[in-house]
């Protein structure tokens, strides 16, 4: 099978940040922790009595500070707004506590606080924040969700719930935690939005395996939070993706694989990362699927292939290493080199060395992607240059880009009928206009021996699709096929109303008369259906059919017939007998309009009135 590649791409559609945030690497004196909500590592020195380093993507959020030593530290995570620290201890035989510090600018005011679980002998599992001024406490007993004061060093309990939880999953996105009641037999969501707690419908893993701490992954995914379960049976591992706070459609991904996995989001899309095979796997929901009972099955988007290579210190750095742990949505954390990255999508690694019939897929991918457009002209133009090969992914490829042009158009129309409060649209990264596809693709290879068929192809898709062709398409398609001597191809789309009926288009076929006097007829039967009868009577005309002319203006009646020049029809008559025909024809308007043959001084036929009587003497 033909293998279809982009030029300049290369095979690695997962990369590395360029520029890790580095950070000391942990060691018997230095712990490092991670903030998944602030996307923040902490390295904390000697229990923090050398010093407390936060370091992140965002610079302006970094800072290092120095704290006392109370102990071992299991959690230290800022508020979102970086005025409160939280930190969690492993004391031998402290209740359920957490340590409160407040800060101003990024530095601690020295003003200390702590709060200990209502449930005295609960164990905290974590801590999260929903809000800047909000914490949750995760415990086994349940969900605590407090008010932080800092200015009063006090905390005020909002909601809490009991639940027996073994472990949790929390995504900072949507949001919502996930909590495995009886060793992960069960998932029990909870939303911690608007200052309180609401439990969600629970989610059905259908087995009676439970499921393990490392195989449970809370996402925000196309605009719906997720809970992907690794399912683990006697093959190979599949991904249920089931749909957090409805009853909706559940996700099946087949990997393929046994083993550990780890889980990324990158522009909607899941990457699956495969530690044994040093490979990872892209996954599309929104792909066309075939649904089974509620549930679509889902293959990878492309091959399994590594991250790209990366280097550390101008050394190769270990990919897939087993210090490598993944945090949502993006976030790779190496504790021993000390290497904070995010991973990064590479469209254009998507398009190749992929099979010829996958790249009308691959452009579907790509229109779901925010910055898919660059790599889709680029596709399409490869193609166009190789339309010989190509014609057909390029016809299919097409239907793809109309599809979604369509659902855009309809889309503009619903917002513009519902009010500048909708945002359906946002739905829809990449939209790809007629303007676009003239100005990048058709306009730059007008000089392609495949331009016609190419043409063809696009205009009938806009066809299939709905979509009318606009001014610019329909001028280009008509230049491209009269230059190329397709004139024949020319008519039948304008038959089959690839090329819907316009004045701008009529004009442009009509000045093609002198090289194709087919189109010119178009042109007229185009105006007669546009009911254009007086541009029709000056075409005709001006070409020489000044009694075709006539026909049509009396065809028309009313006004045109009325205002209709004498004189200027007179002039055009082609030979003795035209003009007869003429002069007859204009004096019995005459006689209808005004009651008698003879033309008004107005109309100034003197001239032409001594013509006839000459040419009826002769006679």
């Amino acid at each position: 099978m033909t293998v279809f590649s982009l030029i300049d791409s290369d095979k690695y559609y997962l990369s590395l940040s360029e520029h890790p945030k580095r950070f000391d690497a942990d060691s018997p004196v230095t712990n490092v922790f991670f903030d998944d909500t602030n996307g923040q590592v902490f390295t904390v020195r000697s229990g923090g009595v050398t010093g407390v380093t936060v370091n992140g993507m965002d610079e302006s959020k970094c800072t290092s500070f120095r704290m006392e030593d109370k102990g071992p530290i299991i959690s230290i995570k800022f508020s979102p707004d970086h005025k409160i620290l939280a930190i969690q201890r492993n004391i031998e035989g402290q209740n359920a506590t957490v340590e409160f510090v407040n800060f101003k600018d990024l530095a601690p005011t020295n003003i200390e606080y702590t709060h200990t679980c209502k449930w005295k002998t609960s164990r905290i599992l974590g801590f999260v924040w929903p809000k800047v001024d909000e914490i949750a406490f995760i415990t086994d007993h349940g969900i605590e969700l407090l008010q932080v004061v800092p200015e009063k060093k006090q905390l005020k309990t909002l909601k809490s719930t009991s639940f027996s939880c073994a472990w949790y999953s929390w995504c900072a996105q949507s949001n919502i935690v996930v909590l495995a009641g009886n060793n992960g037999l069960l998932l029990q969501p909870f939303s911690l939005n608007n200052s309180t707690i609401t439990k969600l419908q629970k989610l059905e893993l259908e087995s009676s395996k439970p499921a393990a701490e490392r195989d449970v992954f809370v996402v925000r995914l196309c605009g719906a939070s997720w809970c992907a379960v690794f399912r683990h049976a006697h093959g190979p591992a599949d991904v249920w993706l089931m749909p957090i706070g409805s009853s909706g459609i559940q996700h099946v991904l087949k990997t393929g694989l046994t083993g550990r996995f780890a889980v990324s989001v990158l522009d909607n899309l899941l990457a699956i990362h495969h530690q044994s095979s040093q490979t990872s796997q892209l996954f599309d929901i929104l792909e066309e699927s075939r649904l089974d009972n509620n549930t679509v099955v889902h293959v990878p988007l492309v091959s399994g292939v590594s991250i790209r290579p990366a280097s550390v210190d101008d050394a190769p750095c270990a990919m897939y290493s087993g210090n490598w742990v993944v945090f949502q949505p993006d976030y790779i954390i190496d504790a021993r080199r000390g290497c904070l990255w995010r991973v990064q999508l590479q469209l254009n690694g998507l398009a190749h060395s992929i099979p010829k019939d996958a790249i009308p897929s691959t452009i579907a991918a790509l229109l779901r992607r925010q910055n898919g457009k660059d790599t889709i002209f680029r596709i399409l133009n490869q193609l166009m240059t190789e339309a010989r090969t190509y014609l057909v992914e390029l016809t299919k490829a097409f239907d793809e880009i109309n599809a979604v042009y369509r659902r855009w158009s309809e889309l503009e129309v619903a917002r513009n009928t519902a009010g500048s409060g909708w945002t359906e649209g946002a739905a829809l990264p990449v939209v790809i206009s007629q303007e676009e596809i003239c100005s990048h693709l058709l306009t730059p290879h007008f000089e392609d021996p495949y331009l016609v068929q190419v043409v063809t192809a696009y205009l009938s898709s806009l066809c299939r699709s709905g979509i009318p062709a606009a001014a610019c398409t329909s001028g280009a398609g008509v230049r491209a096929l009269v230059s190329h001597g397709a004139g024949g191809r020319l008519r039948a789309l304008v038959r089959r109303a690839a090329l819907p009926d316009s004045r701008p288009l009529a004009c442009q076929l009509l000045s093609l008369q002198r090289t194709d006097r087919a189109a010119a007829q178009l042109a007229l039967d185009m105006m007669a259906r546009l009911h254009a009868h007086a541009e029709t009577t000056e075409v005709l005309v001006s070409s020489g059919r000044a009694i075709a002319g006539l026909g049509a203006a009396r065809a028309a009646g009313g006004a045109l017939w009325a205002r209709l020049s004498a004189r200027k029809h007179l002039a055009a008559a082609p030979d003795p007998a035209s003009f007869v025909a003429t002069y007859h024809a204009f004096r019995a308007r005459n006689e209808a309009l005004q009651g008698t043959s003879n033309f008004d001084k107005t109309y100034h036929c003197k001239t032409y009135e001594e013509y006839y009587k000459q040419l009826m003497s002769e006679n």
